[in-house]
C-alpha cells in the first residue's frame, strides 16, 4: 500500500510540474503578442493593429482553453499554430506551409497542448526575421513507427548567426516544451523524441523534429 501511495504522489508531482510549466508559457506568449501590437501602433499602422487585435483575441481564447488541457488533437494544435503564424505575417513578410501525412488522422491523434507555437515563434523571431528575403517556414507531420514526427523547418539565418545577434540560443518557450516532453516521458513511460538540426549548404536554417508516440 505504501508503494502505491508513493507512486501516486510521484504521478501527482509530475502533473503539478506540467501545470506549472504550462502556466509559465501563457504569460510569455501573451507578452510577445502584445509587444507585436505595440510595435504596429508605434509604426502608425492603425489598420494592421486593429486586425491584429481582432485575430489576437480569437487566438488567445484558444490558447487559454488549450493550456488547461494536457493534450489536444493534432488538428487543434495545428490550427492554433497557423493562427499564430498568420498574425506574425502581419509584422514580417514570410511564407509558411503545413502538411499532414495521409496516413495520419489529425482529429484522432493527440499531442501535448501548446507544443508547436513556441518553436514556430523561435523560427520566426530568431531565424526568419533577420533574413532579408525569401523567408519560408514549413511544418510537416509524418508517420514514423508507432507514432508521428512533427518537423518545423525554417530557411532563416541559422542558430549560430542568431546567437551572435541576439546572444541567445533558444527561446524560453521552446526550453519549457523540452522540459514538458521529458516529464511526459517519465510520467507515461513512453519515449518522446526531440532534436534540433542545423541545416547547412544551400538549405541554411534550422529544423526541429519532435516524435510523439501513439496513445496506448
Amino acid at each position: 500500500r505504501q508503494r502505491f501511495r508513493k507512486e501516486a504522489q510521484i504521478r501527482k508531482l509530475r502533473e503539478l510540474e506540467l501545470t506549472a510549466i504550462r502556466s509559465q508559457m501563457n504569460p510569455h506568449f501573451l507578452f510577445n503578442s502584445l509587444n507585436s501590437v505595440q510595435n504596429l501602433v508605434q509604426q502608425n499602422k492603425g489598420r494592421e493593429a486593429h486586425l491584429y487585435l481582432a485575430d489576437f483575441a480569437g487566438l488567445i481564447r484558444k490558447v487559454l482553453q488549450n493550456s488547461e488541457k494536457e493534450e489536444v488533437s493534432l488538428a487543434e494544435e495545428l490550427e492554433m499554430t497557423e493562427q499564430y503564424l498568420n498574425l506574425e505575417k502581419l509584422r514580417f513578410d514570410f511564407d509558411f506551409s503545413v502538411s499532414v501525412d495521409k496516413e495520419i488522422d489529425p482529429y484522432n491523434t493527440l499531442v501535448p497542448s501548446m507544443l508547436l507555437q513556441p518553436f514556430a515563434e523561435n523560427a520566426v523571431i530568431h531565424g526568419l526575421q533577420i533574413k532579408p528575403e525569401n523567408r519560408q517556414l514549413k511544418i510537416e507531420v509524418l508517420k514514423k513507427g508507432k507514432g508521428v514526427v512533427i518537423s518545423i523547418e525554417d530557411n532563416g539565418i541559422g542558430r549560430e548567426a542568431a546567437k551572435k545577434i541576439a546572444k541567445t540560443k533558444n527561446g524560453k518557450g521552446s526550453k519549457l516544451i523540452q522540459e514538458r516532453l521529458k516529464i511526459l516521458q517519465e510520467k507515461q513511460g513512453e519515449k518522446y523524441g526531440f532534436e534540433i538540426i542545423d541545416l547547412t549548404g544551400n538549405n541554411t536554417g534550422t529544423r526541429v523534429e519532435i516524435f510523439i508516440p501513439e496513445e496506448k
